[in-house]
């Protein structure tokens, strides 16, 4: 809601109420799922730990599914908010893809069962909304972006840039953190045994993709000329 000037009006006290409830739900959704597996939130018990009826807190929730997917944004706000961070911090190019990176790295060590859920399908049947998912796409973007930036920069081969290119890095990093979650859960970054592995991984991808290939070289299967058939 705007002010005649286009402000945002201020809350009453009972909007300022319901936005709080609405994050108590939220965090103790979280502690219930840390309990008991991301795929057994119990709505029951999370009405529980924040002093409310279950069919009270539905006047906040409408459905188990709605609080999956305002915590799904949330969680995603947040790796955004960490990931642009991570960016503006480093140059532009390669050094910003892999603070990028990193940034998710140590996002997935310091929250491993947020992480679980953003990252996985941990919860069979359950699939973000358009909304909820914005800040994925808005992340996923600013990284292709500095990967170009490389390429531009001379740091990357353009093959890089393709949507497999990214795709690769993406794999890289998540198959980092999906060893550190399974092998040293809830260690941080310096104190594991997989997190390490990044920066090398990252250095041979750089390698793979570099600068010095020839221009048409592309790592992808081509697709066969429909003429040759």
């Amino acid at each position: 809601m705007t002010s005649r000037s286009g402000a945002p009006a201020p809350l009453t006290p009972r909007e300022r109420h319901r936005l709080r409830t609405r994050e108590e739900i939220l965090e103790a959704a979280l502690a219930v799922m840390t309990t008991h597996g991301v795929a057994a939130l119990n709505l029951t018990e999370v009405a529980r730990r924040v002093g409310l009826r279950q069919p009270s807190l539905y006047q906040y929730f409408s459905s188990r599914t709605a609080v999956y997917d305002a915590l799904f944004e949330r969680g995603m706000l947040e790796h955004l908010d960490a990931v642009a961070a991570a960016i503006d911090a480093a140059p532009s190019g390669w050094a910003a893809v892999r603070a990028a990176l990193t940034a998710t790295l140590r996002f997935s060590a310091d929250h491993p069962v947020l992480a679980q859920f953003l990252f996985t399908r941990a919860v069979p049947g359950f699939t973000p909304s358009e909304q909820a998912y914005a800040p994925s796409l808005r992340q996923h973007d600013l990284v292709r972006a500095e990967v170009a930036a490389a390429v531009t920069a001379g740091e990357l081969h353009p093959a890089a840039a393709s949507e497999r290119g990214v795709a690769l890095l993406v794999a890289i990093t998540a198959g980092v953190a999906a060893q550190q979650a399974a092998s040293d859960p809830g260690r941080g970054v310096g104190d594991e045994r997989f997190t390490p592995l990044l920066g090398p991984a990252l250095d041979m991808y750089a390698a793979y993709f570099s600068q010095d290939r020839p221009v048409g070289w592309t790592p992808w299967p081509r697709s066969p000329d429909p003429r040759s058939c």
